[in-house]
């Protein structure tokens, strides 16, 4: 089905305006056109702040003026006083709202402007207040602020003005699938480190959890953490045997991942490891022959250096003998103002690094694949990105959870994905095999396979959910 929008708005926020209609419409099997003028058939959609003199029938969106306000300062949207709609059993926040709204009853607001001030990453690309590491903190996030972080807001406005359409129309708009599927998840791992014979590692068991017990661990688990050293040397090895563990157990439940693997190191927080040596070469390869996808693990610094990048990119397609599309960001280092360009400099196609590190849920409000957006040069980015959503570490940082409180944690939020029918990334990490680090964290992570294939998810790596999204 083809769809004819009509933006009318300020050069400062056109393009923008277009992003938000491109992510509303990036579910849907349509084709999706932007052009000046009102088509005599089909459906037209037209976006201004008064409706098109034609007899033509136009879907007609109001935009706000407020918007543009927001873009031209450089600020967010007021939420003190947000009003909500109730839509398919959500609580949808009214961002933008706009008076006398367009021709449908519940669109009073202007929802691309909404879609675009969630989903684009401009908040990222105006916080001031940023963590230790340069990354945008979840508290400051609208997300956050406003208590939707636990589902992806954009799903249910796209499936809202898609139920309009139709309505106003009386036509029929397919969504998109996953293969066969409804639903998808990601299954990706991150290889931070490859042993515990590593001297920052063996320093971290030693000063960092044995003696100065900064994970807050029982008498004898900083014991253990003690003797770690000699317990590797002698075969106990958890990142090792970690990295075999989830090769092997997705290859017995038939699903496939995507391996993140370092070349580099450009920081301190980045543990060197031998990724050529026979051992790793003989373990990628099995990988490759298994049908799993590598993709790359830059590291620290490169999120705005796109030489450093593209020179481990090289190594590992020069190890791999084959291209390498996807990346995801060590500590999941991100700029909007710059890292997507990097990520276009280098050839990179897939991204999975949008997520809060120390939150799980949806950083965009986005659950499904979808291009980024490149503030720099004011365009939508060749990039796609699939939103990670869950990652081992922040809910493991909670060592009061139990296992199985854990897994009902990260269960929620899958359960948000299929009732949105979306997509979302999952990261578990070779170290799950720490019995300290995460505490039954592989039966976790069985039992979540266990569970999303049962509930009829495509379950494959980053690029396999992005390809087959259609």
């Amino acid at each position: 089905m083809n769809i004819n929008v009509i933006v009318r708005a300020s050069d400062r926020v056109k393009q923008k305006i277009k992003y938000g209609f491109t992510l509303l419409f990036q579910p849907l099997r349509v084709q999706l056109t932007f052009t000046e003028d009102v088509s005599s058939t089909g459906v037209n959609i037209f976006y201004g702040s008064e409706p098109p003199s034609t007899v033509t029938k136009v879907f007609f969106i109001k935009s706000s003026p407020d918007f543009e306000t927001c873009v031209a300062s450089s600020e967010l949207p007021d939420i003190s006083e947000t009003k909500w709609i109730e839509f398919a059993g959500r609580r949808l926040p009214v961002l933008f709202p706009t008076a006398n709204g367009g021709s449908a009853s519940k669109l009073n607001f202007d929802i691309a402007a909404a879609t675009f001030m969630l989903a684009s990453d401009f908040q990222d690309l105006i916080s001031h207040e940023r963590d230790e590491y340069d990354r945008m903190r979840a508290m400051d996030s609208l997300q956050d602020k406003l208590g939707v972080i636990d589902f992806p807001v954009v799903n249910y406005y796209s499936q809202l003005l898609k139920k309009e359409l139709e309505e106003f129309f009386g036509i029929r708009i397919e969504p998109k699938s996953y293969g066969s599927k409804n639903c998808g998840l990601a299954l990706t791992h991150d290889v931070d480190y490859t042993s515990s014979l590593n001297l920052r590692m063996i320093r971290r068991a030693i000063f960092g959890h044995a003696i100065l017990n900064k994970e807050g661990l029982s008498p004898n688990e900083r014991a253990v953490k003690l003797i770690y050293p000699l317990l590797a040397l002698v075969g106990y090895n958890p990142p090792k045997s970690g990295l075999y563990f989830l090769r092997d157990l997705e290859t017995k439940s038939n699903v496939k991942s995507t391996f993140f693997i370092k070349t580099g190191a450009t920081a301190k927080q980045d543990v060197k490891y031998n990724y050529r040596s026979g051992k790793m070469k003989r373990f990628l390869g099995s990988l490759i022959d298994y049908g799993f996808e590598i993709g790359i693990h830059p590291s620290m610094n490169t999120y705005v250096d796109a030489k450093q990048t593209i020179k481990e990119k090289v190594r590992l397609e020069e190890l791999l003998g084959k291209e390498v599309r996807s990346v995801r960001q060590h500590y999941l280092k991100f700029t909007i103002g710059r890292t997507v360009e990097v990520w276009e400099e280098a050839g990179l196609h897939y991204d999975s690094t949008l997520g809060f590190s120390r939150k799980a849920g949806f950083r965009n409000s986005v659950g499904f694949p979808y291009p980024l957006y490149n503030f720099a040069q004011d365009r939508i980015s060749s990039v796609i990105e699939l939103p990670l959503m869950i990652m081992d570490a922040t809910i493991a940082e909670n060592r009061r959870l139990t296992a199985d409180q854990s897994f009902q944690e990260m269960r929620g939020l899958i359960n948000e994905t299929k009732a949105s029918h979306g997509a979302a990334a999952i990261l578990f990490h070779n170290s799950i095999a720490d019995p300290i680090d995460f505490p039954g964290y592989k039966k976790v992570y069985g039992r979540l396979i266990d569970d999303a294939k049962h509930d009829d998810f495509a379950l494959d790596s980053l690029s396999g959910i992005i390809e087959n999204y259609r």
